[in-house]
C-alpha cells in the first residue's frame, strides 16, 4: 500500500510504526474472509482492509474524525482474527488501536453515546450484572418500538438464554495425561464464559487430555500472575 506521509509527520513515533505496517498491505483481501463484523454485515468499511484505508486518510491528512469513519472503527472487535490469515503479516493490532486512540483524541462523542459506553463498561466484564441485564431486555422487548435504533439493535443481540456449564468451577484441572507436560493460565474472558461456556470447557478438556495442567485464576490472582517473571504472552493462555 502507498502511503503519503510527510516528513513532520513521520516524527511521531505512532505514525513512523503505522506507515511500516501500512506498506506491508497488499490488498489481497483475504482478512475479510475471517472477520466477523464484514461476514455480519457485508461492507467493505466493516473489514479489516477498509478500516485500515479508513485509520490511513485520517493520518494522512490529520483528517477529523467524521461520525460514519467512528461508527466503522468502533464497530471493530479487537478480535484480531485477520492477522492470523494475513498472508504479508500485516500488524492489523497496531493500526487500530492506534486508530481508536486517535478517535478518543479528536472526535467528540454525543452524550447519549458516553453514557452507553460506560454501561457496557460495567455490564459486560461483570457476569452478574450482564445476567441482570438480559433478564431486564426480556421485559424491555415489548416496548423496544419506543426506543432509539441502537437501543433496538444491542437488545436484539443480548442473549436471554444461558446454556449450563458442564465443567466443575475450578481453579486448577489437573491434566489426565500421565505425565504433565506444561502449566498454562486460562483467562476465561467476561461475556464468553456465560453465553458460550462450551468454547473454555472444550479448551480445558483439550489442553487437560495433552498433558497440560490448565489454571483459571480469580480476579485477585491476575495480579500475580502478571507480575510472576515466567509469564510469558501467549494468546488466550500463557505457560509459567
Amino acid at each position: 500500500m502507498q502511503t503519503k506521509f510527510t516528513e513532520e509527520q513521520l516524527r511521531d513515533p505512532d505514525n513512523f510504526a503505522n506507515e511500516k505496517v501500512f506498506k506491508k498491505c497488499v490488498h489481497c483481501g483475504m482478512c475479510n474472509a475471517t472477520c466477523p463484523t464484514h461476514q455480519l454485515l457485508g461492507d467493505e468499511l466493516d473489514g479489516p482492509r477498509g478500516r485500515i484505508y479508513l485509520i490511513k486518510d485520517m493520518l494522512e491528512n490529520n483528517r477529523k474524525p467524521t461520525e460514519k469513519v467512528v461508527k466503522h472503527i468502533d464497530r471493530c472487535l479487537s478480535c484480531y482474527s485477520c492477522m492470523t490469515t494475513c498472508p504479508a503479516g500485516v500488524n492489523y493490532m497496531h493500526i487500530i488501536d492506534h486508530g481508536k486512540k486517535y478517535i478518543e483524541k479528536n472526535y467528540q462523542r454525543s452524550f447519549f453515546d458516553k453514557l452507553i459506553r460506560y454501561f457496557l463498561s460495567i455490564t459486560l466484564p461483570n457476569t452478574k450484572v450482564f445476567r441482570l441485564s438480559s433478564l431486564l431486555v426480556k421485559l424491555s422487548k415489548p416496548f423496544k418500538f419506543l426506543m432509539p435504533s441502537k437501543i433496538k439493535d444491542m437488545i436484539e443481540l443480548m442473549p436471554t438464554n444461558f446454556p449450563k456449564k458442564s465443567l466443575p468451577i475450578k481453579e486448577v484441572y489437573k491434566s489426565s495425561a500421565k505425565k504433565r507436560i506444561a502449566r498454562v493460565a486460562l483467562l476465561t474472558g467476561c461475556v464468553q464464559k456465560e453465553i458460550s461456556p462450551q468454547i473454555n470447557e472444550a479448551t480445558i478438556r483439550l489442553l487437560n487430555r495433552h498433558g497440560v495442567e490448565v489454571v483459571v485464576p480469580k480476579k485477585n490472582s491476575l495480579l500475580w500472575i502478571f507480575k510472576s517473571s515466567s509469564w510469558k504472552r501467549g494468546g488466550c493462555s500463557s505457560r509459567f
